[in-house]
């Protein structure tokens, strides 16, 4: 069992959450205990401050009625409620938002376990060996076609590629990961690809967007509610620093009296991974957000070289009653770099009273549907006269 696994009690006093080999394909078993997840997740972000965040997923925890059923002994299985996720974001703000769910008969996750369809979006990995020897390449291929809420498809495609994550052998110092068949772990955190590069194209009635830029790739699953991890809140972001990808995490304890967790994960630009837990993470500049969040405007931490790394919050990209995340900038020494972060609070996510705020914002293909969701999806730009039904954008047909 690696450092990173062995501190801060779960549910049953096994760790909070456990780093996984990136090169274990990944199991379908959490799709079919209730109340659990699956996601995985991709973020871009370029030098100017641009970003895109994806996530396919089956039980995503921020649905609507999902951590609810739960609670109240009636929790659903993942297999039932798959989705997908895609934003972008430009100059600080939010350009295009789609969180859309599926019927579950629409959704299939391949044998090989490396290739996904939910809808009309496919999500294939192919891994390359290295012909000298060094670390295997994964690439990403996603192909995303998603109806919009007031007519017509946001089509595209979204591409990654990097060397796959690779750990240090026993013996070599640094951290090894977790075993996948420890009985303790509970919530698998699996980074995949990190100091990659990727792109997005994506166009939509009445608009279009492209970017390049870094790329990072990771996964996230258990077989019980996130709820139900013994996680209070967590505090998680990533930098793009020149020749190497800086992974920062800072987990609350839902135990009183336990103790904070803080790790640091360095991912260089050829898959090797150190990892430093207790690594000192200090936050600056705590806020208050309208729904009571709190979180730090700057934080810092050494690297595992000990050299001190200094994060600030460029913009807060989105802000709701349990989740924000934010466009980050960060310097060590002389390199400075972008990325993303985001904050978690999993008891607060699906409350009764906020729900239907929730709502508003998810598309659910099949129907119902707030009648509030147009000013929530799409693109940020005519939210208001599509919602009024004032404007038909060019080349729009039924979804």
């Amino acid at each position: 069992m690696d450092r990173l696994s062995q501190r801060g009690p779960g549910p049953a006093g096994g760790p909070l959450i456990a780093l996984c080999p990136a090169d274990l394909p990944p199991s379908p078993a959490p799709l079919r205990a209730p109340g659990g997840f699956t996601w995985f997740y991709v973020d871009l972000v370029d030098d100017q401050g641009q970003a895109a965040t994806l996530i396919w997923s089956w039980g995503l925890p921020f649905l609507p009625g999902y951590a609810s059923a739960a609670r109240a002994g009636r929790a659903q299985l993942p297999i039932d409620r798959p989705s997908v996720n895609l934003v972008l974001y430009n100059n600080g703000q939010e350009r295009f938002y789609l969180l859309t769910e599926l019927p579950a008969a629409e959704a299939r996750w391949g044998d090989d376990g490396r290739s996904w369809q939910l809808g009309a979006c496919r999500f294939t990995w192919v891994d390359e060996a290295a012909a000298d020897g060094g670390p295997p390449t994964r690439a990403l291929e996603a192909q995303l076609d998603l109806p919009l809420p007031t007519g017509g498809r946001a089509q595209g495609r979204l591409w990654l590629r990097g060397p796959l994550r690779r750990d240090p052998a026993p013996g070599a110092g640094g951290a090894a990961s977790l075993s996948a068949d420890d009985p303790t772990c509970t919530h698998r955190w699996t980074p995949m690809v990190a100091a990659g590069e990727g792109g997005l194209d994506l166009r939509w009635p009445g608009g279009a967007a492209r970017l390049r830029g870094r790329a990072y790739h990771d996964r996230n699953s258990a077989e019980q509610p996130l709820h139900a991890l013994g996680i209070q809140s967590w505090w998680w972001g990533r930098l793009a620093l020149p020749g190497r990808e800086l992974i920062f995490y800072q987990l609350l304890p839902a135990a009183p009296g336990a103790r904070p967790r803080d790790l640091v994960v360095e991912i260089s630009d050829q898959g090797a991974t150190r990892v430093q837990e207790d690594a000192g993470l200090q936050v600056q500049q705590l806020q208050r957000s309208l729904w009571g969040l709190s979180w730090p405007r700057a934080a810092h931490f050494p690297d595992p070289d000990g050299a001190r790394v200094e994060v600030q919050v460029e913009a807060l990209l989105d802000d709701g009653p349990f989740y924000q995340r934010y466009l980050l900038r960060g310097r060590c020494g002389d390199q400075v770099g972008h990325g993303v972060g985001e904050n978690v609070v999993p008891d607060r996510v699906d409350g009764d009273l906020l729900r239907p705020l929730v709502s508003m914002r998810v598309h659910r293909s099949a129907g119902p549907n707030s009648m509030w969701l147009p000013l929530f999806s799409g693109d940020r730009r005519g939210r208001w006269p599509r919602l009024l039904g004032l404007r038909s954008d060019p080349g729009e047909a039924a979804g």
